[in-house]
């Protein structure tokens, strides 16, 4: 690999992200850290990713000609100044000084927030010209975008059109007032030509309370993303579960009814007005357990959900009119509501919209990279890459994992797992099959989307015309709330004859009503208002995936499937072979793909013989809580980096299941040692195997 890399980063905040760009532009990866660590939206240091990214297209350190990164809690250059004294203070853990998150000696820049999410944007457009919107939570605060730096940019450098507004129009000059500790970046637009950026309008929201309160006091500020955020976290205890709220807010006109709507925003957004007080005084916060609770809840999610979509295509239809731009590029946290979204596309009034595949803060990885690759164009150290020819990649950018690696998974998973013999019919016919025969089948194939939407690499799919489905898959496979929707892959050619008001939605970004005669035939991913949230899939974009969606229309006559990220509740998108193999086993999925293999869950002997041969997994430790009697109260198993609860009697079992016995020799011992009947040992058994914890060979 050529030295002159040039890596973009999301760091020291939620959903940490790399992307790593050529020095002739091309995009070689882009991915996030919760991948990798399992911990859904992790952020902080970058160590373990950027590592992983250089591993991924075969580079090192030494790769790198230029760093760009952006965190919108805190200015990364004051921060480095003294992570290291911190961190051997134990503030933080050892990685944060790694080389792989510090990359020293190599040229760094800084960009705010909305600067960095603007540049995500503006490479990847299909458009040149145009208005960019950023909406979300919170960004830079403006004291930190005014701070002096060496190789930090802001969109302060800017101009600005005759027209430009900034609300509040007079800030104090520390950027602090009566009325706040201080103002963070809320939304913003800017126009462009080529990568020619301007500014046309910023909103500042006020910081009410000390930013030593929870998140940061997030939950008191007063963006749209804030607010709809706050409906998250009162309704599910969490401020990044916004995607359930617009999920749940369709069903206020069955479980609310009765209920009156309530106004919980009110535009314009230059004035906009938040009723603080149903947000303070709305009940029972984060009790979702509680069903008496899901009414009221449904009456706030439609209520935040109809706001935002009132005073967001209010504001853009006048900025529509004040700019005379045709073509809109729409990002930020806020242009993840595909609710939002399907009406931009049928009511604004531009002539094109684009959203990419990661609107959220994981994009700003991208916007930084292609930011670094504008800065040594200007600077004269770059190779005659040109920003602005925008040959946009596929959304497919992470780790390609080779045949090694799914053979690495099947060898730890092989006791659980049983091959399918494909040999006569191709593997998409297969699954075609399958698929119409209303199994579910998990896909893990090539190289992982970048951003919140499994787009056909992993996904789990399943028929469509099924509604039962719904039930299925959200409570047996994806462990999820059961008010859930799907969505549906479609051919894109056909989309029009199932879909009212379709426009490309390649990245699932947007949702549209179903057709009303084809919803009886589809009910799988329609949701309760009539909706669906749709991928509109070329055959170009992904040949493989379209072929099977065209094979499984041969067999349903319906030209899509239903496609849900490969997860389970709480957990990211499965990254790796292992994870997949994991993830599958321990759900209701019927099938596997891992590249191209297929694979369905191993079941045990029926009946139970004795003389087969237990063999419990290796490497595992437990830890046996007892009562001042000696009595057993717990047992907690570790292994593989999952814990376990289990009974005495499964720890005996895995202790005796050494392979040197049959199961028939187990019971014996364990009928007359520990006075345990048959039937509750095979029970036992069968439990232990049922969690891949234990393995049964057949008798030499």
């Amino acid at each position: 690999m050529a030295r002159g890399l040039i890596l973009g980063l999301n760091q020291y905040t939620h959903s940490a992200a790399a992307c790593l760009l050529a020095a002739d532009g091309n995009l070689l990866f882009a991915g996030e850290k919760e991948r990798l660590t399992r911990k859904k939206h992790d952020g902080g240091d970058v160590a373990v990713l950027v590592e992983h990214a250089l591993e991924s297209v075969g580079a090192t350190l030494d790769d790198v000609a230029l760093v760009a990164a952006n965190n919108h809690l805190f200015r990364i250059d004051r921060f480095h100044r003294t992570l290291k004294w911190d961190t051997a203070l134990f503030s933080y853990q050892e990685s944060y000084v790694s080389p792989y998150n510090l990359l020293p000696g190599v040229k760094r820049l800084e960009l705010s927030h909305h600067m960095a999410h603007a540049w995500s944007v503006l490479p990847m457009a299909p458009f040149h010209d145009g208005v960019i919107v950023v909406m979300d939570g919170m960004g830079s605060t403006l004291h930190e975008m005014r701070m002096p730096g060496v190789d930090y940019y802001s969109e302060l450098d800017l101009p600005e059109v005759d027209a430009f507004r900034s609300v509040p129009e007079r800030l104090e000059q520390d950027g602090v007032s009566d009325k706040a500790f201080g103002w963070r970046e809320g939304e913003t637009a800017f126009t462009f030509q080529g990568t020619d950026l301007k500014r046309v309008f910023k909103r500042w929201i006020a910081e009410p309370t000390p930013a030593l309160l929870h998140n940061y006091g997030f939950e008191n500020m007063e963006s749209l993303g804030a607010v709809y955020s706050r409906a998250a976290s009162h309704i599910f205890g969490d401020w990044n579960t916004c995607g359930k709220v617009m999920g749940l807010a369709p069903w206020a006109s069955s479980w609310a009814k009765d209920m009156p709507r309530k106004a919980v925003m009110t535009g314009p957004l230059e004035t906009l007005q938040v009723d603080r007080a149903r947000l303070r005084d709305e009940p029972a916060p984060n009790a979702w357990s509680d069903g008496a609770n899901h009414a009221a809840y449904a009456r706030f999610a439609a209520d935040v959900q109809s706001d935002l979509e009132d005073v967001v295509l209010d504001y853009l239809k006048r900025l529509r009119q004040q700019t005379g731009a045709k073509n809109l590029a729409f990002c930020g946290g806020v242009a993840l509501n595909s609710t939002l979204n399907g009406r931009i596309h049928r009511e604004a009034g531009f002539e094109q919209v684009f959203i990419p595949p990661y609107p959220g803060d994981q994009g700003l990885a991208v916007g930084c990279a292609y930011f670094g690759l504008q800065w040594l164009q200007e600077h004269g150290d770059g190779d005659g890459a040109c920003v602005g020819d925008r040959t946009a990649p596929m959304p497919y950018c992470g780790h390609a994992y080779s045949a090694a690696d799914i053979d690495d998974a099947v060898d730890e998973y092989g006791p659980w797992l049983e091959e399918a013999d494909i040999q006569e019919l191709p593997l998409l016919e297969v699954v075609a099959d399958a698929l119409a025969d209303n199994q579910v089948v998990a896909w893990c194939s090539d190289r992982s989307e970048f951003g919140p939407r499994a787009l056909g690499n992993r996904s789990i799919l399943a028929d469509p015309r099924d509604g039962e489905n719904i039930r299925r898959i959200n409570t047996a496979i994806k462990k999820r709330e059961a008010f859930r929707p799907f969505a549906p892959t479609v051919l894109a050619d056909q989309a029009d004859a199932w879909f009212d008001g379709v426009t490309p939605s390649p990245f699932m970004s947007l949702t549209v009503p179903v057709k009303a005669d084809k919803a009886a035939k589809i009910p799988a991913v329609v949701h309760v208002d009539g909706s669906a949230r749709i991928q509109t899939l070329e055959r170009d974009a992904h040949p493989r995936y379209y072929a099977l969606i065209e094979a499984f229309a041969e067999r349903s006559g319906v030209p899509m499937v239903l496609n849900t990220s490969f997860n389970i509740k709480g957990e990211p998108i499965v990254e790796t072979p292992r994870e997949a193999a994991w993830s599958f086993l321990r759900s209701e999925l019927d099938l596997l793909v891992m590249g191209s293999r297929l694979f369905r869950r191993r079941e045990l002997p029926d009946p139970l013989t004795g003389d087969v041969i237990p063999r419990a997994i290796q490497n595992f430790s437990a830890e046996v809580v007892s009562d001042s009697e000696g009595e057993t109260m717990a047992v907690r198993l570790m292994t593989r980096g999952e814990t376990f609860d289990i009974d005495q009697l499964e720890l005996g079992l895995l202790e005796a299941a050494d392979g040197t016995s049959t199961l028939g020799e187990i019971v014996e011992f364990f009928q007359a040692e520990w006075d345990v009947e048959h039937a509750d040992v095979i029970r036992k058994v069968d439990s232990l195997f049922q969690r891949c914890l234990l393995a049964i060979e057949p008798s030499a």
